[in-house]
C-alpha cells in the first residue's frame, strides 16, 4: 500500500489520483485533514467518481491570524492499520505530514516529499524555515517537483535529494475538443479575486484591456469579489461569471481569445494548463512558478510580465493576443501521463531503500 496525504482533496486531483491508484495496482490510499474543500474554497469534490481508499482523520482547525492549521489525530493507527511501503507526504504545512514523518522514520518506510512550491511562490522564506524545511527533506529518498522552478528550491535545501516531475494534470476532454480562439474572443481571468493572483491588476488594468478586447470576463471568488462586480456593472464590455465550474468553466474558456494569470504567488497554477490544452495564449505574473516549464512546452504562447503592474499586464496581453498555441499542446498535461511520472517516483525511491516492487 502506498499513502499520501494531503490537507484536502481538491476536484482536479481526482481523476490523477484515480490514475495513480490504477498504475499502482490499487494500492494506494490519501489521507485527509479534512473531507469538505478549505474555507474560502467553493470547489465541488465528485466523490461518486473517486475510484482510491480514501480516509478522514479526526481533528480540528486552529486559525491564528492568517495563519490555519488542521491538526489531526488518528495518524499513527491509521498508519499501523494501512501497512504502508512507501509515504508521500504532500505539505510541509500539514500537521498530519509530520506525525507520519515521525511514523516512517522509525520503521524505516521510504518517504517521499510533493513539494509544489519555490522561492517566489509561497509565504515564510527565511533561515528557520529553511531550517525546518531541511529537516523534513532530510528524512525523505526522493521529491516530487511540478518543474524546473520547485525542484531548484528543494536542491538548495537537499542537493543530493532525487528529483522526479510530474506537473499539474488536465482531465478535460471537453477542453481538449473546443475550437480556436476567435478573433472576436475576450480576455479571460479565471481564479480567485485575490491580490495573490493579481485579480486586482485586472480591476486596475479592466478599461484599458478593453481597448485591446472587445470583452473581459472575470470569473471566481474571493477577497475582491465585491469590487470585481461594482466594476462590472459600471464598466460595458466587463463581465463578472463569479464562481464556475463544469460546463460553464468550459463555456468560459470557449469564449476566450487569452487567459490572464497575472498571479504574485502561484506554485504551478492548474488553469495555465488548462488554457494551453485548449490553445489559448497566457499572460503570467511574475510570481508563477511554472513560467519555464510552460514556455519550453509552448513556445511564445507563453506571455510573462516583467513586473506585477497594470500597464505590464496590458503589454502582455497585446502581445498573446498574437500568439498561437501549439496543437500538439492539446495531448498535455494528461492525469495518465503525470500518474505514471508520480508512480515511477514512488517506485525508485521505494526501490532504493528495497521497499516498493
Amino acid at each position: 500500500m502506498i499513502v499520501l496525504f494531503q490537507r484536502s482533496l481538491a476536484p482536479y486531483r481526482v481523476p490523477l489520483f484515480n490514475c495513480l491508484s490504477d498504475a499502482l495496482g490499487g494500492q494506494f490510499a490519501v489521507l485527509l485533514s479534512r473531507r469538505d474543500p478549505a474555507p474560502g474554497r467553493r470547489w465541488t469534490i465528485p466523490w461518486p467518481e473517486v475510484r482510491f481508499r480514501v480516509e478522514v482523520l479526526p481533528g480540528h482547525r486552529v486559525e491564528a491570524g492568517r495563519v490555519a492549521l488542521e491538526l489531526s489525530r488518528g495518524v499513527r493507527s491509521a498508519l499501523d492499520a494501512l501497512r504502508p511501503r512507501a509515504i508521500v507526504l504532500g505539505g510541509w504545512d500539514v500537521p498530519a505530514c509530520w506525525s507520519a514523518w515521525a511514523w516512517a522514520r522509525r520503521r524505516g518506510v521510504p518517504l517521499i516529499s510533493w513539494v509544489e512550491s519555490a522561492h517566489g511562490t509561497g509565504r515564510h522564506r527565511g533561515g528557520l524555515s529553511s531550517a525546518v524545511r531541511r529537516e523534513f527533506l532530510a528524512a525523505c529518498s526522493a521529491a516530487i517537483v511540478p518543474g524546473a522552478a520547485a525542484e531548484q528550491f528543494v536542491r538548495e535545501l537537499a542537493p543530493a535529494l532525487p528529483c522526479h516531475r510530474a506537473p499539474n494534470s488536465v482531465q478535460g476532454p471537453d477542453l481538449r475538443t473546443i475550437g480556436p480562439p476567435r478573433p472576436a474572443g475576450a480576455a479571460l481571468f479565471l481564479g480567485q479575486l485575490s491580490r495573490r493572483k493579481g485579480a486586482d491588476l485586472v480591476l486596475a488594468a479592466a478599461a484599458e484591456l478593453l481597448s485591446v478586447f472587445p470583452g473581459l470576463i472575470m470569473a471566481g471568488d474571493g477577497p475582491l469579489r465585491r469590487e470585481t462586480a461594482a466594476l462590472a456593472r459600471q464598466l460595458p464590455g466587463l463581465e463578472y461569471a463569479g464562481f464556475v465550474e463544469g460546463e460553464d468553466r468550459r463555456r468560459i474558456f470557449e469564449r476566450s481569445a487569452v487567459v490572464l494569470l497575472p498571479s504574485r504567488m502561484d506554485p504551478w497554477p492548474l488553469v495555465a494548463a488548462e488554457a494551453l490544452v485548449g490553445l489559448r495564449p497566457v499572460v503570467l505574473g511574475p510570481g508563477v512558478g511554472s513560467t519555464a516549464d510552460l514556455r519550453r512546452a509552448a513556445g511564445d504562447a507563453v506571455v510573462a510580465m516583467r513586473a506585477a503592474t497594470p500597464c505590464e499586464l496590458v503589454a502582455a496581453a497585446r502581445q498573446a493576443r498574437t500568439r498561437a498555441v501549439p496543437a500538439s499542446l492539446r495531448a498535455a498535461f494528461s492525469a495518465e501521463e503525470v500518474a505514471r511520472a508520480m508512480a515511477s517516483a514512488i517506485r525508485s525511491a521505494g526501490s532504493a531503500r528495497g521497499a516498493v516492487r
